[in-house]
């Protein structure tokens, strides 16, 4: 049997924690995803599966982080009054949205081979567009924003600070299908709060970072800590 190509690979994604990673789950509003958990050497892994549109094709992605111990049947998440991100062994209800942790024993190859393989996986193609400040980013996240889907804001380490970013898939460009814009501005330090709070019209235009998403006159960016980013 001949070996996969390394092509077929999930891209491997590390994040800086179990919440950020809930974080990039909850921006789907139309369903529920599930997470996968998964043994690797002496540490278990909690996965997420994305795509991202490049071209003709659909690139998936592998976002995981380390899991802490031990791994339980549900991440209960809630982002309202205060960000709360916790294992249980039963699903909650009321603020909370629980996501379902689907335990693979023996470690999915093809999950396992993404994270061992010896050569970075970056992702060609994506054209980046660097902006004068934050509210670019986040007018583009407002308008990106509807009923099902809530763009993440991709924070990560630059030279000069930290880049936040979003991608914005350009369909039908020329003879592909979607070419992604990486749309970033650089800051200097780590943004202190999980949320970017945006407003057009409060205080002519408010930005603010927040532990939260309660206040309705308000779209929110979701900010995923990533270790490194993929292109």
């Amino acid at each position: 049997m001949k070996q996969r190509s390394q092509h077929l690979y999930p891209v491997p994604v590390r994040v800086e924690d179990l919440a950020s990673l809930v974080r990039l789950a909850s921006s789907r509003w139309d369903y529920i995803p599930h997470l996968i958990a998964f043994r690797h050497g002496q540490q278990t892994i909690i996965a997420y599966l994305q795509t991202m549109p490049l071209g003709k094709v659909n690139i998936p992605m592998l976002f995981h982080t380390t899991a802490p111990e031990p791994v339980k049947k549900y991440v209960v998440y809630t982002a309202l009054e205060k960000e709360e991100t916790r294992l249980s062994d039963q699903p909650e209800t009321g603020r909370y949205i629980s996501y379902p942790i689907i335990h693979a024993d023996p470690p999915p190859h093809i999950l396992e081979k993404a994270i061992t393989g010896k050569h970075v996986r970056k992702i060609r193609g994506i054209e980046k567009i660097k902006v004068k400040a934050l509210d670019s980013i986040m007018r583009l996240v407002s308008a990106m924003t509807d009923e099902s889907f809530s763009p993440p804001v991709w924070c990560y380490r630059s030279r000069n600070g930290y880049n936040l970013a979003v991608l914005y898939p350009v369909y039908e460009y020329y003879d592909s299908i979607a070419l992604p814009f990486l749309y970033y501005v650089e800051v200097e330090e780590k943004p202190p709060a999980p949320f970017i709070a945006y407003s057009p019209t409060l205080g002519r235009e408010s930005i603010r970072y927040t532990n939260s998403v309660s206040d309705t006159r308000y779209s929110y960016g979701r900010l995923i800590f990533l270790e490194k980013f993929i292109v």
